[in-house]
């Protein structure tokens, strides 16, 4: 999933200063996994925020797109 540019969205991102990453690959997975059963679970609230929020539809939409590639990955 790193590979996807999507770490942004499911796990913390690496700091500049840091030497190690934050998390490791396995944890990052089971993070994303649940992830995506989070948003299978508030895709309808998802949804009505971003009728409320019509200029944060470009945020959400980023958010989707990673879920999506996150779930091919998976």
């Amino acid at each position: 999933m790193k590979k996807l540019g999507i770490e942004t969205y499911a796990g913390r991102i690496q700091q500049h200063q840091d030497n190690y990453p934050r998390q490791s690959d396995f944890s990052f997975a089971v993070y994303g996994q649940l992830w995506i059963y989070g948003m299978e679970l508030w895709a309808d609230l998802a949804l009505s925020l971003i009728s409320l929020k019509p200029h944060k539809r470009l945020f959400f939409k980023r958010g989707f797109q990673a879920l999506s590639l996150m779930k091919q990955a998976v």
